[in-house]
């Protein structure tokens, strides 16, 4: 047996030796296998979701979405913008109940009335996390009104019945000890912030209860003055009881979230990346980014650069990371029972889906 081994092996180093047919080398791909391989279908890009979103003309509101139209953040969603249809919200919000739309951006208040009512809205995340509505009133009673209480016998504009700026009039009012039924008369003016301005101008309506960028917009044209600025250090601790409130977010029902819990995640992306953008930018970076996009200079025709900038200023400190706070929903819904906004309580649980933002004290 080692005899037949070892001529086995004698004969290999021979065979090597005379040149004999080395090991073959890896072949090439033939061109028929190279065709055959091109041809191979390659997944196509998912389609992307479209959505309509619901607001009203509140830079509080809406900034977080103005920023994420400027910067591509719902193409990187995969989500494509369809409509973003601006209203008055009490009208906006119907249309939601009805499943008219899905997703909408909405003050506190909607949520429990739209429960309460029996269409299981939930905010899905917070884009402001404190309260923004404000009075202001008419320049030629500067000498006349000067606190909230001197508004007694006037006549307040608001956008519509069941809206945040009714319902922080309502609060405002009552804290001064004037009665919203009695004392003054309370004027919808809808949801277009010219009319608001013309209002004022005209004296159709003696004060205005305030959100941005109207409210920068008739300070800097000396329309108005504030009698209760929603910013000023210690007004909502002195108002609400507390800083921190859930104010403003974006809402959806409970039916999208079963249905489509992917697109709801991704709904809440889009609002964290424009939060996250603001945080990082300054006022006249976020104003420049605005108004150099076509869609989102829209949202504020006849104001230059340099008001945008004012009305971002004035609000950007209130802009948190998404998340839906407990505290902040305290404080909401006990000045909604005090003074009688809603008909009843509801929980943290059933104002909030916190799955996709997160919550936070």
């Amino acid at each position: 047996m080692l005899r037949i081994l070892t001529v086995i092996a004698l004969m290999g180093l021979v065979a090597g030796a005379c040149g004999g047919t080395a090991a073959p080398s890896p072949a090439a791909p033939s061109t028929a296998a190279t065709v055959a391989a091109s041809a191979a279908p390659t997944a196509s890009p998912k389609p992307k979701d479209k959505v309509t979103l619901t607001g009203i003309n509140s830079t509080e509101l809406n900034l977080p979405t103005l920023v994420a139209i400027a910067k591509g953040y719902f193409a990187e969603e995969n989500i494509e913008l369809a409509e973003f249809v601006i209203g008055s919200s009490g009208t906006l919000r119907q249309a939601m109940i009805a499943k008219q739309y899905d997703f909408g951006l909405y003050a506190f208040v909607h949520i429990p009335i739209a429960r309460l009512a029996g269409s299981p809205f939930k905010m899905v995340v917070q884009v402001h996390d404190q309260e923004i509505f404000g009075l202001i009133a008419r320049t030629q009673l500067r000498d006349q009104v000067k606190s909230v209480r001197d508004l007694k016998g006037r006549k307040i504009g608001f956008t519509t019945p069941g809206s945040g700026t009714w319902a922080l009039a309502n609060v405002y009012l009552k804290k001064a000890g004037l009665d919203p039924d009695k004392d003054v008369e309370l004027v919808s003016l809808g949801g277009d912030n010219s009319v608001f301005y013309t209002a004022m101008q005209s004296g159709r309506v003696d004060a205005i209860a305030s959100f941005e960028p109207i409210g920068t917009k008739v300070i800097a044209d000396g329309v108005g003055y504030y009698v209760l600025d929603a910013y000023a250090p210690g007004t909502a601790k002195e108002q609400l009881g507390a800083d921190k409130a859930d104010a403003l977010g974006l809402a959806t029902r409970e039916d999208v979230i079963a249905a489509k819990p992917d697109l709801v995640k991704r709904m809440v992306n889009v609002q964290k990346k424009g939060l996250e953008q603001i945080k990082a930018s300054s006022a006249s970076a976020l104003a420049d980014l605005i108004m150099g996009n076509a869609q989102t200079a829209q949202h504020f025709q006849g104001y230059d650069k340099a008001l945008v900038t004012k009305v971002i200023e004035h609000i950007k400190g209130g802009f948190g990371t998404g998340c839906l706070s407990r505290s902040g929903f305290d404080t909401e819904m006990k000045v909604a029972l005090d003074y009688k906004l809603v008909s009843g309580p509801i929980t943290f649980e059933q104002f909030a889906d916190s799955q996709f933002a997160g919550s936070c004290p």
